[in-house]
């Protein structure tokens, strides 16, 4: 097993770096997420990282898409900003692109890819989170028509999207052919959207909470087929629970090497803050720990670039990851005090922004029962 980067590896992080870079110049990142500046991530098309060349998309696979994310987050590029790309990406250009008819894939991939439309997933109904027999959104066929009734929440790029990919359920099929995903364009009639008001964190992905009423759209819509949603959904979720926290992990491992530059230079003048034993040990547990989820990280793309993903690497990656951004953001937090919150150091921030994750693409708790429910498959 080799852990080295390959020289063209190597190279696309660089590219990486640049762009990152470039973004600091042309944006003052005032946490805001607005349209010209998905175009500019377009421009380059990392929107379409790891979307064939043929689509508009750069044609990387899945575990350089992540060594560039992880790049870009170490080199300050915010957290919010990197989470919405990567919904955009994972969660909605790549389902179009794995599942799509040609016609979808032609129509839509080009134009995320270059930053001319925004993608989202809308999975989430108000009452049924992680639970698909709670799906509530319902599509019903009717000659050649779909129709969609229902709302989703908590919608990632949801008051910007151009496009959602909407999971629904039939009345007349029993559970897991009930589940159909379908793509709903922004003035799709009856589609109506409300920004979420009051979020803590991540503020550059504009939630929103969706509602359709009596929503009309072609039978040719459907991802996939209709019933056929579950290989789609687990499909998507292997992609994004894989991949989607690889900038804000890059980005913790940046907030690491502040925050040991901030205690290096404060103390007596005997001593600075980070030489004491237990400040020291403390900063070296964050950093196994940061170690721990990137190679837990880089084996879940991996298994993308394989077989098609495992699913519970990729729900181990979420788990680990999510919680390795909470609990070190806490302790970099900790040994900062005070300058943590009123300091240049941003872990305030930081520590919002990760919260988030906890919850986004599945909580803690999904990837639990999805872990387990492999072990048992393995007794």
């Amino acid at each position: 097993m080799d852990f080295r980067l390959s020289d063209d590896q190597k190279a696309l992080v660089g590219a990486a770096n640049a762009f990152a870079a470039e973004l600091s110049a042309k944006t003052d990142y005032a946490g805001d997420m607005p349209r010209d500046l998905w175009t500019l991530w377009g421009e380059q098309r990392w929107l379409g990282a790891c979307i064939p060349e043929a689509l508009g998309g750069m044609g990387h696979d899945a575990l350089s898409t992540v060594l560039t994310f992880e790049a870009m987050g170490r080199a300050g590029v915010p957290r919010g900003q990197l989470f919405a790309v990567g919904a955009h990406l994972f969660g909605c250009t790549v389902g179009i692109a794995r599942h799509g008819s040609d016609a979808q894939r032609e129509n839509w991939c080009p134009r995320l890819s270059a930053g001319e439309a925004v993608g989202a997933l809308a999975f989430t109904d108000p009452g049924g989170g992680s639970n698909l027999d709670a799906c509530a959104t319902a599509i019903r066929v009717e000659d050649d028509e779909l129709r969609l009734d229902g709302s989703k929440t908590f919608v990632t790029n949801g008051a910007h999207a151009d496009v959602f990919v909407v999971l629904a359920a039939s009345d007349d099929r029993k559970p897991p052919f009930n589940l159909s995903v379908v793509l709903v364009p922004r003035d799709t009639d009856g589609l109506a959207i409300e920004p979420l008001q009051g979020v803590t964190g991540l503020h550059q992905t504009h939630p929103a909470r969706i509602t359709l009423t009596d929503c009309r759209l072609p039978a040719d819509a459907v991802l996939g087929r209709v019933g056929g949603g579950m290989a789609v959904l687990l499909d998507i979720m292997r992609w994004e629970r894989s991949c989607i926290l690889a900038g804000l992990l890059g980005a913790l491992e940046r907030d690491l090497v502040a925050t040991t530059g901030y205690l290096e230079s404060r103390g007596s003048a005997e001593k600075a803050a980070a030489q004491f034993q237990a400040v020291s040990h403390a900063l070296a547990r964050v950093r196994v720990e940061i170690e721990s989820a990137r190679w837990l990280m880089y084996r879940a793309a991996a298994e993308l670039d394989g077989d098609g993903g495992s699913l519970i690497f990729a729900a181990m990656s979420k788990l680990a990851t999510s919680e390795t951004l909470v609990e070190c953001g806490l302790a970099l937090q900790r040994l900062a005090a005070g300058h943590g919150w009123t300091g240049g150091l941003g872990l305030a921030e930081a520590l919002n922004d990760a919260i988030g994750t906890l919850s986004a693409s599945g909580t803690s708790e999904a990837q639990l029962n999805m872990i387990y429910s492999q072990l048992q498959r393995e007794l």
